[in-house]
């Protein structure tokens, strides 16, 4: 009996670990400081900010700008109702923000008690809105400002100038945030335009359309002409198959069918005991791939794990999909076969022989179907890696190798992420957040580099400078390159 409860009791805190990060923003215990940096809020969602008040009842004031307020609430709370909201009360707002001279919404008030308070936007409309909030007041910090002087800032005496290049040949698709605006643009920068939102945009082959996922207001998966036109009887975008949860669709080699994955069941929960001791066990989301007919909307099922993420399609052998099981590593599906289940690069599953402890995001194929590029972590950071798609070493390219690494020098350690392959197979197209701000802050940018990880250059920069990139490590899909 226990050896029983252990192992159960293993089994709940397993399961505990395979969780999914949330996105920054998503409430009090990842709130984003209320310093009027632009943040994109997803259609019928809702996103935290915070700041930090000495509590002298000197007044304070939050401010929230957007291109269109109609759609936005406001609502501030103290550190009291959170913690009773936290504790099963109803949350109650101490006050709400309303229309304000030079500001959109606005709020103004004074508290005799310290700690941390929350501003809350609430966007009930149809599209991603970008905010800017900001408190501000004599007692009021954002956590950019200190107390008292702090030591003198030292450069870093090994910086890493990264030069940059003049674009990319073809065109990109990318998104300012998960859920948020989807944007085209030209590779020399030119030709910006928002296009619709949505989640993790992908390029046809023949760069006409981009297959993208909505969580709301309608979820499922659409396609949306690229150049964001309307003949009259087609529509600049369209449905091609309502579900739940939705993400991450991909084309096949002849675009005629579209792969994606999607939650399908909610498994677990309730409590375990054991004598006096008792846990609550999580509840379980299982996700599986399905297939599209691009045509149609036609749905058929891909046999896969109960935790299948990202799948991509191998562009020279239109039967096989790999894609990313979280608790395993990457594996290999069939459309025509019997698929294994074994993956072949990584294997989180203890105690077997090829346990391999490699946390992996954002598989993709290149154009070529010889290898899959992907991100893994490098604890505090994740970086970019290449593998051979079939999983081998052939004694020269081992199994899989980095192609960007933090160094240990340094004094921040810079994130790279989202990668996905140029159209002829030789650079990839990432995000980085290695160069900062004028007051410190980290910053995501564009970057290419050869398939091999060298000549790294920072590319559309006026883009970057112009939309505020936001990655929340949830294996989202921000970029795609097209001819």
């Amino acid at each position: 009996m226990k050896l029983f409860r252990i192992a159960a009791l293993l089994v709940v805190l397993w399961i505990l670990g395979v969780g999914v990060s949330m996105a920054a923003g998503g409430g009090p215990g990842d709130a984003i400081y209320a310093d009027g940096s632009a943040q994109t809020v997803a259609p019928h969602a809702e996103l935290w900010f915070r700041f930090d008040y000495g509590g002298t009842n000197k007044e304070v004031n939050v401010t929230l700008d957007a291109n269109d307020a109609s759609a936005l609430r406001l609502n501030i709370y103290t550190p009291q109702a959170i913690a009773a909201w936290q504790d099963g009360e109803s949350l109650k707002k101490i006050g709400e923000g309303s229309p304000v001279q030079n500001h959109d919404l606005g709020w103004s008030g004074r508290f005799n008690f310290p700690g941390t308070f929350y501003a809350v936007v609430y966007n009930d409309g149809d599209a991603p809105m970008t905010v800017n909030v900001r408190a501000t007041g004599e007692d009021v910090t954002t956590g950019k400002q200190t107390t008292a002087p702090g030591p003198t800032s030292i450069p870093n005496p090994f910086p890493h100038n990264t030069p940059v290049g003049k674009g990319i040949a073809g065109k990109l698709a990318f998104l300012d945030a998960q859920g948020g605006n989807l944007y085209t643009v030209n590779g020399d920068g030119t030709n910006l335009r928002r296009v619709s939102f949505g989640m993790d945009p992908q390029w046809n082959h023949a760069g006409t359309l981009i297959a993208l996922a909505r969580q709301g207001p309608t979820a499922g998966i659409f396609t949306v002409n690229a150049d964001g036109s309307s003949d009259g009887i087609h529509p600049h975008e369209r449905l091609l198959y309502a579900t739940s949860e939705p993400r991450s669709p991909d084309w096949s080699p002849d675009d005629a069918q579209l792969v994606f994955a999607r939650q399908t069941a909610l498994k677990g929960g309730g409590t375990i005991c054991f004598g006096a001791r008792c846990f609550d066990v999580p509840v379980e989301s299982q996700w599986k791939l399905g297939l599209l007919d691009a045509s149609d909307g036609a749905y058929g099922d891909v046999p896969t794990t109960n935790h299948a993420f990202t799948p991509t399609w191998n562009p020279s052998d239109a039967t096989k999909i790999a894609y990313n099981d979280k608790a395993i590593g990457v594996i290999v599906t069939s459309t025509d076969e019997t698929p294994s289940f074994e993956p072949i690069i990584g294997d989180l599953r203890p105690g077997v022989g090829t346990y391999d402890p490699l946390k992996i995001l954002s598989p993709q194929y290149s154009p070529d179907g010889k290898y899959i590029v992907l991100m893994v972590a490098q604890p505090p950071t994740w970086q970019i890696a290449i593998a051979n798609a079939d999983g081998s070493s052939d004694g020269i390219h081992p199994h899989r190798h980095l192609l960007t690494s933090l160094n240990n020098l340094d004094f921040t350690h810079a994130n790279n992420v989202a990668p996905v392959w140029s159209p002829d197979g030789t650079k990839i197209l990432f995000l980085s957040d290695r160069n900062q701000t004028t007051g410190g802050l980290s910053k995501w940018e564009l970057f290419t580099m050869n398939a091999d990880g060298s000549n790294v250059q920072q590319v559309l920069k006026n883009v970057s400078d112009q939309i505020s990139l936001n990655y929340s490590y949830q294996g989202e899909r921000m970029l795609s390159w097209a001819k």
